[in-house]
């Protein structure tokens, strides 16, 4: 894959067809090829208070196989081959993840002792080498990607992501989140730069360029100004020289950005990513959102990774809310928040016609929470991980309760996990595909770690305090 072009290659849901599969270690890229065949699935209804796009209603989603069906106001209006699921929750668009680096997401919160300018003088020293890029490295060169992905993956499911960029094209992970810079809905429209931006070429910026103009590139996602010195914001002004601060660039993070750079942004439509908690932890300072709103960029909130950020995105979300009352004087409403999590991301990478929403023809990518009706956003933002109720991709259950997903009946085999003191049911194996490693238990995902060397292993669940709270 080219690390500044990177190609985007099959997922397995909608296009699920498969030729063939390689084996497990990372030079084994996928293999699938996009069929567009859509996936068969029970025909079910969740009934709950549903966060739909006019607003919050108290709703039944039917899903049929992989997408919504029919938004009903009523169970007189649900299809009578539809199973009606109870959920006494809260019934959301699964979150989308526009930053992340999954394949870290074993490895515990590193606490620098410092802040840092910018993003490569942290990256440089010896003890994030002996917290993150060891133990990393260690997992890689055992041929243990697939688990630390898929891994990661897990991780962001149990928080009710169903999307997320930054995992790794390998075939024996195509089977849970949705990864948004690969093939997705039988295309291919995003491309990924997790290198410095300095080192673009014109000729490089001219290829993105016709990509943009022929509609083959939709979003280009590339970590920005990721700083707070000069050096950061001159990232900016280099893309302007190379022409590409356009509709479809998609800056992660910007802490460095100054107000004139955000105006360039909002007034071209490009978009902002938000780590907040990477940010606080790595430089004490994060983007000013409160720029960018007036701006008019798009927003979505992302965790970045593990070593410095949240969870998943539920626990960013949290993050955020804080930062907001905190920071910005509650200039973001709770359904801006959620907005941020969920239509905003989808919009960024041109799938809200696909994502991002719970609408009839979009796919069944769904979370349920526990939580007030009466104040939906609300319970959604405050929800910890014993909250999730479901989690959904495809219409498929890979996540929640025993009850819910039972009476879901979509055939996939699933493991009881302990979520924080409550029990849940999680599809950690894959039966369904000749994938390799498919059939891994969640005791195999761990175990390969620890038989890499690996000391500690960040848990599944984040039951504890959420690291933000040590940084203001």
């Amino acid at each position: 894959m080219n690390a500044l072009l990177a190609v985007a290659l099959p997922l397995s849901f909608a296009c699920s067809a498969v030729d063939s599969v390689g084996s497990s270690d990372e030079s084994a890229k996928t293999t699938y090829k996009p069929g567009c065949k859509p996936l068969a699935g029970p025909t079910y209804a969740l009934h709950g208070m549903a966060l739909l796009p006019n607003g919050p209603a108290d709703a039944y989603v039917v899903v049929s196989g992989e997408k919504i069906a029919a938004v009903a106001t009523s169970a007189a209006s649900v299809p009578s081959n539809a199973t009606i699921v109870e959920t006494g929750g809260v019934i959301a668009p699964g979150l989308v993840d526009l930053h992340n680096h999954v394949a870290y997401d074993f490895i515990p919160f590193w606490n620098s002792g410092k802040r840092w300018q910018n993003r490569y003088q942290w990256a440089r020293t010896s003890a994030y080498a002996a917290a993150v890029k060891t133990p990393y490295n260690d997992v890689k060169n055992a041929g243990r990607t697939c688990e630390a992905v898929k891994y990661g993956e897990l991780r962001a499911l149990v928080g009710g992501t169903t999307s997320v960029e930054g995992s790794a094209d390998l075939t024996c992970t195509r089977s849970w989140a949705r990864n948004v810079e690969f093939e997705n809905f039988c295309a291919d429209r995003v491309r990924e730069n997790v290198l410095p931006v300095t080192a673009l070429k014109q000729s490089d910026a001219d290829t993105l360029n016709a990509q943009f103009a022929s509609g083959a590139t939709k979003a280009y996602i590339v970590h920005l100004a990721e700083g707070i010195d000069d050096s950061s914001r001159a990232e900016f002004d280099y893309m302007d020289q190379l022409g590409l601060v356009k509709p479809e660039l998609v800056a992660i993070h910007g802490t460095a950005l100054t107000d004139a750079q955000l105006q360039k942004m909002g007034q071209v439509g490009a978009k902002l990513v938000w780590s907040p908690l990477s940010n606080l932890a790595l430089y004490g300072q994060t983007t000013n959102i409160p720029a960018a709103v007036a701006a008019g960029i798009t927003i979505s909130i992302a965790p970045d990774w593990s070593p410095s950020g949240s969870a998943n995105v539920l626990g960013e979300l949290k993050v955020a809310d804080r930062v907001n009352r905190e920071r910005f004087g509650g200039l973001l409403s709770d359904q801006d928040l959620v907005a941020m999590v969920t239509s905003n991301p989808a919009h960024t990478v041109a799938m809200d016609d696909k994502i991002g929403a719970i609408a009839q023809g979009l796919y069944a990518d769904l979370m349920v929470v526990r939580g007030d009706p009466a104040a939906p956003y609300r319970a959604l933002i405050d929800a910890h991980p014993a909250d999730v109720l479901l989690t959904t991709v495809s219409g498929q259950a890979f996540y929640g309760t025993s009850d819910i997903v039972s009476a879901i009946g979509d055939g996939r085999t699933y493991e009881t996990v302990d979520a924080c003191g409550e029990p849940r049911s999680l599809a950690v194996e894959e039966t369904s595909l000749p994938i390799p490693n498919g059939q891994e238990t969640l005791a195999d995902l761990t175990g390969a770690f620890t038989s890499a060397g690996v000391a500690s292993t960040i848990p599944l669940f984040q039951c504890d305090p959420a690291p933000e709270f040590a940084f203001h």
